[in-house]
């Protein structure tokens, strides 16, 4: 009887333990991580945070996608800008496709270095999405570095809870922003 007791109780555990492995791995929307001290740019499909010392403002060229704009400026000039753009390209239902429509929008002349799987929060559990790193030569603009400044870009792509497409771009001066911040960034980012 003891035995059995022991078994059953062991059993029970291990259930207990796979159960909560298994909701902490899928069902319920887990919330995604803003850094304290940070902005968030809120939206209607999704939010992501930035780093303090950015400042949301008004989208300026951004062009008809993009939704929300947030800048860091030193000394007058912009070193790093995020943006949020959705539905900018037709038929991109799935991160890959989201991902594929984000490069093909790097500029011309940009070195693309690496596209990484990543997971969003969403409102039912952990959601795909692609994370590309890119790097480009600053062309000049005004309000910005100086031409010739070397640049870091990532973009963020996937696809909303409707199966939209959804992007956000990070542009810095090299060294403006670390993998710390850009990490973070990605992790704050959660679908509605």
């Amino acid at each position: 009887m003891r035995q059995t007791t022991r078994c059953g109780l062991r059993a029970l555990t291990a259930t207990g333990v796979v159960g909560a492995l298994l909701t902490g791995c899928g069902g319920g929307g887990e919330a995604a991580q803003v850094p304290e001290g940070w902005g968030t740019l809120k939206t209607e499909r999704l939010t992501v945070a930035y780093p303090q010392g950015f400042e949301e403002t008004a989208s300026r060229d951004g062009g008809p996608y993009e939704v929300a704009r947030a800048t860091l400026t030193e000394k007058g000039r912009m070193t790093a800008s995020m943006t949020v753009e959705f539905d900018f390209g037709k038929g991109l239902n799935d991160a890959d496709m989201a991902a594929g429509g984000a490069k093909a929008r790097i500029q011309l002349g940009a070195t693309p270095v690496k596209t990484t799987e990543i997971e969003v929060a969403g409102p039912g559990g952990r959601e795909e999405a692609r994370r590309i790193d890119y790097s480009f030569t600053f062309r000049g603009k005004e309000g910005g570095p100086p031409e010739g400044t070397e640049m870091d870009g990532v973009m963020l792509a996937g696809v909303d809870t409707e199966q939209r497409p959804y992007l956000i771009t990070v542009n810095s001066v090299k060294g403006a922003l670390s993998e710390r911040d850009v990490a973070d960034i990605a992790g704050s980012v959660e679908l509605k």
